[in-house]
């Protein structure tokens, strides 16, 4: 992945990876730590909503 990639192209494939990460918790003994699962997808979140907030033209 580039540094610099396309942000339209990012986010489209954040989506797909978001909902492959849905599907495998919701399976009937999913084999992850849902609860670490959260917390980490919320550091993220808060990351990219502090990047978006900072960017110029957003």
């Amino acid at each position: 992945m580039a540094e610099h990639d396309d942000p339209a192209a990012a986010a489209a494939r954040l989506e797909r990876a978001l909902e492959r990460i849905a599907r495998a918790v919701q399976a009937p003994q999913p084999q992850v730590d849902t609860t670490e699962l959260a917390a980490r997808l919320d550091r993220l979140i808060a990351d990219m909503r502090a990047a978006l907030a900072g960017s110029s033209g957003g």
